[in-house]
């Protein structure tokens, strides 16, 4: 008999905990997403994020048509961004057709289509290149693709170049060739 009561309590715990196990709703299946499938946790339609720097005042702005932050990786992407450098005296526009942030290495990888464009000089400087690195606490800009630079009637081409807006210093890496007209002498 005893062993007859253990083996009907057995089944009876058994059944429950299969009957509970089976009875989960659907929100509570949700919840329990395998670590390793990739799913959105943010996302926002046409954005604006400004960034301060330590003193407080405005660093960057970056906006763009859509943002993604996936749940497996630490980079955000982001369609169509424009990103701002607000430096004083030297301010950039840079665009392109996809971005992926990067808060914790302070990175904006551009991709596709690139085109930075100097702000509040005539004539602008603009930069094209397939794909640039932004590194957004020290606004420097670099990459190791071909590179159209043109002011003016100006025009000038490089393989890789490293911008530092701070410091206004422009070093262009390899294969520089291109014309530089004086602006008096520009048609």
């Amino acid at each position: 008999m005893k062993r007859t009561l253990s083996l009907f309590i057995l089944f009876a715990v058994t059944i429950f905990v299969l009957w509970s196990t089976m009875n989960k709703t659907s929100e509570e299946r949700l919840a329990q997403v395998p670590k390793n499938q990739r799913f959105v946790e943010l996302f926002m339609e046409t954005f604006k994020l400004t960034a301060m720097d330590e003193t407080g005042a405005p660093s960057y702005t970056l906006n763009g048509e859509r943002l993604e932050k996936f749940n497996n990786s630490d980079d955000t992407e982001i369609r169509k961004p424009v990103f701002h450098m607000l430096q004083p005296e030297k301010q950039w526009v840079v665009s392109a057709d996809f971005a992926l942030l990067n808060d914790k290495d302070e990175t904006i990888m551009l991709k596709e289509n690139v085109v930075m464009q100097q702000q509040n000089t005539e004539p602008a400087v603009t930069i094209r290149t397939p794909n640039m690195m932004i590194y957004t606490r020290t606004q420097i800009a670099k990459t190791k693709a071909p590179v159209e630079i043109t002011q003016g009637n100006s025009q000038i081409h490089s393989i890789g170049m490293i911008y530092n807006n701070i410091t206004s210093d422009l070093e262009l890496s390899s294969d520089v060739n291109g014309y530089y007209l004086p602006f008096d002498q520009a048609l």
